[in-house]
């Protein structure tokens, strides 16, 4: 009988991450060139219903989780102004990758590193 509690004992022990991310960015690459950045970033819930927003150097826009809450690897996508297609995944440890695509003329991505922690 004693078993049956481990597992959940267990489980609500482990830690959980979740929404909202302060993230500082430090490595900024498109195609091959990459240079050192200092850009602070956040994925906050900014509205009563809880909707996602990256806020970043260059705006807010709005993201969705793509990975169940409280998961790590987190993941969250999202779509905003000039054809802009974002991807934010935060792993276990912190450190994250923001890939930016744009696609509102000729094809571009890029690739901001970072680490992220949950406030």
């Amino acid at each position: 009988m004693r078993g049956a509690f481990t597992i959940p004992l267990l489980l609500a022990s482990l830690p959980t991450h979740a929404e909202p991310w302060a993230c500082q960015m430090s490595v900024q690459c498109q195609n091959l060139d990459c240079h050192p950045i200092d850009d602070a970033y956040a994925l906050i819930a900014a509205d009563h219903e809880g909707q996602l927003f990256l806020t970043s150097p260059a705006g807010d826009q709005p993201m969705e989780r793509l990975t169940p809450r409280g998961n790590v690897p987190a993941a969250y996508g999202g779509a905003g102004d000039a054809a802009l297609g974002q991807l934010l995944t935060i792993i276990e440890d912190g450190r994250a990758v923001l890939t930016i695509h744009g696609y509102d003329g000729p094809a571009r991505t890029t690739t901001i590193y970072g680490t992220c922690a949950d406030d």
